[in-house]
């Protein structure tokens, strides 16, 4: 009886460990600048690397991430561009904060990591450093995850306007813009009891972080310009929208349909590129990997079951 009892013991703790997966953290010196970075599972299993949006970090992804690395099957890895999350935030005089600068260090990053070939999981701010990866290098892409960030204006209503503010900024910058933001993160306040809730879905672990980062001195003037250079992004899209097409690598689209910065015009746009994208639309918003995290580690697992991560695309390939 009391080996029957230590078998069902077993058996349980073995379940609950397939259930959940520890991460590992470190920070990797790239350039001078130290950047944080999250990692799971077997590091000769296929990679699937995270690009955070913006105002977070790669703490968005920490629960998708456990949930993919439990599986045994995948090597997941996440880094915090400069500024962001735990990594360095050198000063905008010293360094540039620019799409191009920022994915030529995730570039280097990953290349210091031993990282040779990956699929992409990209949100918001990581499309664009992720589609300038591609650009770089589109043989090291096996697969392409994206969750609400855009390459097509249809799901970017704020920027459609040529006339309006955004467009406007970015062909010129507007200091008052600058300012604007500028005063909205000097007044943001960790969560608390009273008069906190969450926007987009975002947990208090990951406010707190992401408070905490955007208020180190001088952040916020790296941010501003990162936010100017925006525009080149734009201005990228037909070029990003014409690589797709040429690449014919697997696409997930996932996407938050309560999203209102990103709607979900941007996720059914991808089709017109690659018809064969999977295109799933969550009842989440901005930051869905925050919210149903389980839902979108069982859409990855479904979707890499059918496209290996770690294929080589065929020799001759367009």
């Amino acid at each position: 009886m009391r080996k029957l009892c230590l078998m069902v013991l077993l058996m349980a703790l073995g379940c609950m460990q397939a259930q959940a997966e520890t991460l590992t953290y470190g920070w990797q010196k790239v350039d001078g600048i130290h950047l944080f970075y999250r990692e799971g599972g077997p590091r000769d299993a296929p990679t699937l690397v995270f690009l955070h949006g913006n105002p977070l970090s790669s703490i968005m992804y920490e629960k998708l991430m456990e949930d993919l690395a439990a599986t045994g099957k995948l090597h997941v890895l996440a880094v915090d561009y400069p500024s962001f999350g735990y990594s360095d935030a050198p000063d905008h005089a010293t360094y540039r904060y620019t799409f191009d600068h920022v994915a030529d260090t995730v570039r280097k990053f990953l290349a210091a990591r031993g990282i040779t070939r990956y699929g992409l999981y990209m949100q918001d701010y990581g499309v664009p450093v992720g589609f300038r990866l591609m650009q770089a290098n589109p043989d090291a892409i096996s697969v392409i995850v994206v969750q609400n960030g855009v390459i097509h204006l249809d799901g970017f209503p704020s920027a459609q306007d040529p006339q309006g503010e955004l467009r406007r900024h970015w062909q010129t910058r507007n200091p008052a813009v600058d300012r604007r933001r500028a005063g909205y993160v000097a007044r943001l306040a960790y969560p608390r009891a009273d008069g906190w809730s969450p926007d987009d879905g975002v947990t208090p672990d990951a406010a707190l972080l992401m408070v905490a980062a955007a208020q180190r001195p001088g952040v916020i003037d790296g941010r501003n310009d990162l936010w100017f250079d925006y525009g080149n992004n734009v201005l990228r899209y037909p070029a990003w929208q014409a690589m797709l097409r040429k690449m014919r690598v697997p696409l997930l689209v996932l996407w938050g349909r309560r999203d209102p910065f990103f709607t979900t015009s941007g996720a059914l746009a991808y089709q017109r590129d690659v018809p064969t994208a999977e295109v799933h639309l969550l009842d989440a918003d901005h930051f869905a990997s925050l919210e149903v995290p389980d839902e979108i580690a069982t859409l990855i697992n479904g979707f890499l079951s059918r496209h290996s991560v770690a294929t080589p695309p065929p020799s001759g390939s367009p």
